[in-house]
């Protein structure tokens, strides 16, 4: 009997401890507790504290409010430059109604799945008819804000507040990768041959410039050269003419020297008479010039 009682007495102590446990919850700094009476929404609690509760009659649902970050997975979308564009996002929200948020079922889990899904759907809508690598900065900030707006306003209504939404990285599914580097090599050799053909061309000007400017200043020369090599000959005339004045025999000889100078090579073998006077001048010198 002894043994009897103080089982009973352990077991009314353990019931009471856990009634008391059961009794009580505690919200901590970014938490909300949905309170649910016999399975229906009778309270909603977000003042941090402790808090009472009716065991095996209420329930508590405990909903973490505090901002959350979130990357999406990449987003596919038409594009009018490309076939399709892979966009990646960064959001950022939190619960702001608790009640609602629990009413669409939702929890962190379901609530990012839920974002990525919208992403999804209303980035196509948004970038459809645009290209987010030539757009510019106030251009793509436009298109973002336009789908933070759309997205915020579906979000409202399950209980969440998208507080944020940025695009992080712009790029080509990798089915295309290859289609638009071959695409981007042959337009870098187009380029490439493009500019070589101006460059020769370019160089074949240069040349036939070069070339007239030559035949200018060579034509230019010899022109000057004629008119030194006139002056020279009408001046060697005057010398020529003074020198006949002073001493014809002399003038005689020498332009019989010339004669014979401009008509024999170096190779030549000239024949002589005895009687030539040409032949006496080599033998005897000047001197028979006077005979």
């Amino acid at each position: 009997m002894k043994n009897w009682g103080w089982g009973a007495v352990t077991l009314a102590v353990v019931a009471v401890l856990f009634l008391v446990s059961s009794s009580f919850y505690v919200l901590h700094i970014g938490q909300a507790a949905v309170v649910l009476n016999l399975g229906h929404e009778s309270a909603v609690e977000q003042e941090p504290g402790l808090y009472f509760k009716w065991p095996f009659v209420q329930k508590i649902e405990i909903i973490d409010t505090r901002l959350r970050n979130g990357s999406s997975e990449p987003v596919t979308v038409p594009s009018a430059a490309h076939d399709r564009l892979e966009l990646s996002f960064f959001e950022q929200w939190r619960v702001t109604d608790p009640a609602r948020f629990y009413r669409h079922g939702l929890d962190a889990a379901l609530a990012e799945k839920r974002i990525d899904d919208l992403l999804k759907e209303k980035a196509a809508n948004a970038f459809r008819d645009a290209d987010p690598v030539r757009m510019t900065p106030v251009q793509l900030q436009r298109s973002l804000d336009g789908l933070k707006q759309e997205l915020a306003r579906t979000l409202q209504a399950e209980g969440i507040a998208l507080e944020g939404l940025q695009l992080l990285k712009v790029g080509l599914p990798q089915a295309q990768l290859h289609t638009v580097y071959s695409a981007m090599e042959q337009a870098t050799l187009d380029r490439a041959k493009a500019i070589e053909a101006s460059g020769k061309a370019k160089a074949t000007q240069i040349r036939d410039q070069a070339d007239a400017e030559k035949a200018q200043i060579l034509a230019e020369a010899y022109r000057k050269a004629q008119t030194i090599k006139g002056a020279a000959e009408s001046e060697a005339a005057g010398i020529y003419a003074a020198a006949s004045d002073k001493d014809p025999k002399f003038y005689a000889f020498y332009r019989s020297l010339e004669a014979y100078r401009q008509s024999l090579g170096s190779q030549d073998v000239l024949v002589l008479p005895a009687n030539s006077r040409f032949f006496d001048v080599l033998q005897h010198g000047m001197e028979s010039t006077s005979r």
